[in-house]
């Protein structure tokens, strides 16, 4: 998330033109961040429930596997994605000259997939194995070199080239690409988990068949959001750039506000998973009682908190009014909800840690195929006011935060003995 919102905030330093760019871009990077999540969660929970049996073998051939899975997925993402900038980006809506920046980023971060999907598979295994501070560390790291690189790449800085968008691009790259040396070498070294010899990659077939029973779900659950994310970009882009640059850069400060969510989603899954394995049902709804609660406290203080802090934070994006506007108005509206989409991510990563994802991929579906995308619609072209698009945005995450509740606490209850 620190990586696209650095992204944003410097490029647009460029211009509203560069910004709106983003605000196309930033579904599709998402797609491949959220396959790369879900992919993760196949895997930590295989992980997870063969720690909880203390199977070191287990361990080992699922770990090895799931790169080289991770490898092929990595391939595809980038195949098709180059083969798809200019047609796809032009019927999400974006103009010739949007189109023009948008190619020059994606030429160069098309590239990247294979260094974004093994380090974050790598990272759900190091949590499976209930090391969550050094992934966490890692990928703070990461964030931190991206932006010290993006001014230097976009700006020209110290002797650097001016580069503007590519530049961006590029050090997303550079930086993912030092993060997947890193994970690697702690997997191998430290945690004694990847072997690629002939005897463990004579099971990938059976990996293969345990990780995507969770991964391929997962990676649906968590695709299905981006998705329906650009459709509606694509319908925002009827209002104007200025509405798709100001709510790109409303959703990038969101995806920061809900760090700590998405935090207890990535751990959930292993803590689900392990507890499963070791028959402890009781102790997982206790866990999801109190992170119901919690979701619904702090994503309170953070309606209070962004009511407060938005129109000082949008002006730091852009000095273009509109644009502050269609920010700060979605800030105002979406954050009312974020207690119940925090627990939808927090449900969905519970369904993948006991090996059950598919309910996670319904409650994400019925969030944004049947509640969502038919508010935005109705809130467009009869209402024509972003206002109202912004609100069925909040209203479908309060729907399903609800359902995602009621599923998760029925499932957990079910699988225990009488």
């Amino acid at each position: 998330m620190g990586f696209l919102l650095a992204d944003t905030y410097f490029i647009g330093q460029l211009g509203p033109t560069e910004l709106a760019a983003m605000g196309f871009i930033g579904p599709i990077v998402m797609i491949v961040i959220s396959a790369s999540i879900g992919l993760s969660a196949g895997a930590s929970s295989v992980m997870a429930r063969a720690s909880g049996r203390g199977s070191h073998d287990e361990l080992v051939k699922i770990a090895t596997n799931s790169i080289v899975i991770s490898v092929i997925i990595s391939l595809f993402f980038t195949l098709i994605g180059l083969l798809t900038i200019d047609p796809l980006f032009t019927m999400m809506g974006a103009d010739e000259m949007t189109l023009g920046m948008i190619h020059d980023y994606m030429l160069v971060w098309y590239w990247s997939p294979v260094f974004i999907i093994i380090p974050m598979v790598a990272m759900g295994v190091m949590r499976a194995l209930g090391d969550t501070a050094l992934q966490g560390k890692l990928m703070i790291i990461g964030a931190l070199f991206n932006v010290i690189l993006d001014p230097i790449m976009i700006f020209g800085l110290f002797g650097f080239p001016r580069l503007e968008m590519i530049g961006a691009a590029l050090a997303t790259l550079i930086t993912r690409a030092g993060t997947l040396i890193a994970v690697m070498y702690f997997l191998t070294y430290r945690f004694h988990v990847i072997k690629f010899s002939s005897e463990v990659l004579g099971h990938f077939k059976e990996s293969f068949k345990k990780i995507t029973h969770v991964g391929i779900p997962a990676m649906g659950t968590n695709m299905i959001i981006p998705l329906a994310g650009g459709v509606v970009i694509a319908i925002i882009a009827t209002f104007g750039n200025d509405a798709v640059a100001g709510t790109n850069v409303a959703i990038r400060i969101e995806s920061i506000i809900l760090i700590v969510f998405y935090a207890l989603s990535a751990v959930i899954g292993p803590f689900a998973g392990q507890n499963i394995g070791a028959n402890k049902f009781d102790r997982l709804e206790v866990a999801l009682k109190q992170c119901a609660i919690f979701s619904v406290l702090w994503g309170i203080c953070l309606a209070f908190i962004m009511a407060f802090l938005a129109p000082h934070i949008t002006k730091e994006f852009s000095d273009v009014i509109a644009i502050q506007g269609f920010s700060n108005s979605y800030l105002y509206i979406v954050p009312i909800s974020y207690g119940a989409y925090g627990f939808v991510m927090i449900a969905n990563a519970a369904f993948n840690g006991i090996g059950n994802p598919l309910p996670g991929v319904l409650i994400s579906s019925f969030r944004v195929v049947i509640f969502q995308l038919p508010l935005v619609l109705i809130a467009t072209f009869f209402i024509s006011d972003m206002t109202y698009v912004y609100a069925a945005s909040c209203l479908s995450n309060i729907l399903a935060g609800i359902i995602a509740y009621i599923w998760i606490m029925k499932t957990v209850r079910g699988m225990a003995p009488a």
